[in-house]
């Protein structure tokens, strides 16, 4: 029996964590908010912050690096 893409997307998954990081999530999880939630608004950031700071560097370094429009207008 084959699942599709949108089930095989949907399924729940467990990452083991050490419990003061099980307790540093637990803190920053707001009321009603899941996990899931949680964790994809962490993974925004990160993206964000990561991308911000390559600009960053670029604008200190002056080098600028080849890039592909439609990768970064995807999120939009």
């Amino acid at each position: 029996m084959s699942s599709s893409s949108s089930e095989a997307g949907n399924q729940i998954k467990r990452i083991p964590v050490k419990e003061p990081t099980w307790r540093d999530l637990h803190n920053l999880k707001e009321a009603g908010q899941s996990y899931d939630e949680l964790l994809s608004q962490m993974i925004r950031r990160e993206q964000d912050y990561r991308d911000w700071r390559m600009i960053a560097e670029i604008d200190e370094t002056g080098e600028f690096v080849a890039f592909d429009p439609d990768d970064i207008l995807q999120d939009d």
